[in-house]
């Protein structure tokens, strides 16, 4: 009988931890109260403190320019440009991208805007040298405006 008694006395002891019983339990982890966002692009302001600048990336504007060259050879112009305008914020100094950028204005027919990116890269590089290119370039747009 004392065997009998000693097992209960230590059942009693053992069954809560092992069910659980007599024990907090445990609650899962409360979900973040919605979106994290960093800036207020995310929540549609436009203001000049809140537009984030692209790091430098060459790498992500290489790869940028090559998806907006398969749009461009495609005749989807709008998404090589924005992709054009993408590789310029990562790698302001690609000399390839204004050139594909200004090329894809001129396929859509907006020489206007053309003429900006070229001149945007002869103001930020004028001593490029592809700067008798662009100007070369500005030259045969201004005279066909």
């Amino acid at each position: 009988m004392l065997r009998f008694e000693r097992f209960l006395s230590c059942l009693v002891l053992v069954l809560p931890a092992v069910t659980g019983a007599g024990f907090p339990q445990q609650t899962p982890p409360k979900k973040p109260p919605g979106l994290i966002r960093d800036t207020g692009v995310a929540e549609g302001k436009t203001d000049a403190e809140t537009v984030l600048k692209k790091d430098y990336n060459p790498l992500q504007a290489d790869k940028n320019l090559k998806i907006g060259n398969i749009y461009f050879k495609k005749g989807n112009y709008e998404a090589a440009i924005s992709r054009f305008q993408d590789a310029i914020e990562y790698q302001p100094n690609l000399f390839a991208a204004y050139d594909a950028l200004g090329r894809a204005y001129e396929k859509k027919g907006d020489k206007a805007r053309a003429l900006e990116a070229y001149r945007d890269f002869l103001g930020k590089y004028p001593d490029s040298s592809k700067a008798s290119e662009f100007k070369s370039r500005i030259a045969r747009l201004e005279k066909n405006l």
